[in-house]
């Protein structure tokens, strides 16, 4: 194989098996001659990796299993499962699961259009658990979840650890949660302290992410870790992460990664308002709403809500991206700003802070969500402080 079609494989793998699969006109022998040329490349980068060529290529598949699939989890799952260039990883058992059973089916039916199984090489492979105890006797060497509130969070956790070997077990085998959902610090905390207690062997690190669910379709999606970066849990981690994103940040102990996540949503939430009234009041005066985000976007007021999701449908359009532009639909959902917006008011409240921009934002947000706005983007507080329904 050429080293432009190598380069070209390991450059963009998902983009390129999505295109090249799904192409109706090209022959099943050509579609077979790709698969075959893309495990070669991913064969040859696992070799490269490694100190000695046959280290990687060696060593046994490591189990993993992802709960919670999602809008966001589905698109992880599928992305953790496809070998990256020179990410060292060995191959991957891949188990999925969640309690909504159309869920699971839908998991399966993209990975069949995508070929997924066939990218995963031989000696990976793609299961469903049937429920939390089965995931926990998988014996895991991961354990990634995707998961809606911090109750969620708590029961699948407490659901899989169970089941795991415990501190008595004699086969020292280590199991890492990584839980992606965005839940309290205190949550996270006490998740950490459950499964550490179990075995020293086990770890369990918060990893809330921001991107979306388009960042989590193209694997650019940034996660904030609750782990030290001198920590070997970072270290064993971070592969994973970076078939799933292009940002691993590591901020501290754990319960920090949930830290920063509220932080960075209550910060956004009122930098999104704002914007909101900003240009409806442009609009009032008879501004021309390309000229107002367009004029922002070079000045002051310049921020991810103005310059990439603005609200405003006019301006989100010529700007090229933002929920607004189609309706609100897709994006960040107002159900789930709202959900960010308590559990950081409620931190605010256990740490005795004060937090009135945070509670205004909530109080806001609380509003829209019961005016019917709770699955649009939460750019829709335009419409709804302009008193659109």
């Amino acid at each position: 194989m050429s080293t432009i079609a190598r380069h070209i494989i390991h450059s963009h793998p998902k983009q390129l098996c999505r295109a090249l699969l799904s192409n109706s006109s090209l022959s099943k022998k050509c579609k077979c001659n790709f698969i075959r040329n893309y495990n070669m490349a991913q064969a040859s980068s696992f070799s490269s990796n490694a100190t000695d060529d046959s280290t990687t290529l060696t060593r046994p598949p490591i189990n993993v299993a992802f709960v919670g699939l999602g809008n966001m989890g589905l698109q992880m799952a599928l992305n953790v499962a496809i070998p990256k260039n020179k990410d060292g990883l060995p191959p991957m058992h891949l188990s999925v699961h969640d309690l909504n059973e159309s869920n699971v089916s839908n998991f399966f039916r993209h990975a069949e259009e995508e070929r997924l199984d066939e990218l995963m090489g031989a000696s990976g492979s793609l299961t469903a658990a049937a429920d939390l105890s089965s995931v926990g006797e998988s014996s895991p060497d991961f354990v990634i979840t995707s998961l809606p509130t911090c109750e969620a969070s708590e029961a699948v956790v407490s659901g899989i650890v169970d089941s795991l070997p415990n501190e008595n077990d004699d086969t020292n085998k280590k199991c890492i949660f990584i839980d992606t959902s965005t839940i309290s610090p205190s949550i996270s905390k006490k998740l950490h302290q459950l499964v550490t207690s179990v075995s020293p062997n086990h770890d369990y690190v918060d990893a809330p992410v921001s991107g979306g669910v388009k960042g989590a379709t193209d694997a650019t999606l940034t996660f904030m870790l609750g782990c030290e970066s001198s920590s070997d849990t970072f270290s064993n981690v971070e592969p994973l992460l970076h078939r799933m994103g292009k940002g691993v940040i590591p901020c501290g102990g754990a319960g920090s990664g949930s830290a920063v996540k509220l932080c960075n949503n209550a910060a956004l939430a009122a930098q999104m308002i704002g914007i909101c009234e900003a240009m409806n009041l442009g609009d009032a005066l008879g501004v021309d709403p390309t000229v107002l985000a367009n004029t922002m976007n070079v000045s002051t007021a310049k921020c991810w809500s103005s310059e990439v999701n603005n609200p405003h449908p006019v301006a989100a359009k010529a700007i090229g991206s933002g929920a607004s532009a189609n309706g609100y639909e897709g994006g960040f959902g107002t159900a789930l700003m709202l959900k960010d917006l308590n559990l950081a008011v409620d931190a605010g409240e256990e740490e005795g802070l004060a937090l009135p921009v945070a509670g205004l934002s909530r109080d806001l947000y609380r509003m829209a969500d019961l005016h019917g706005h709770r699955h649009k983007d939460f750019g829709v507080m335009l419409e709804f402080l302009k008193g659109v329904k």
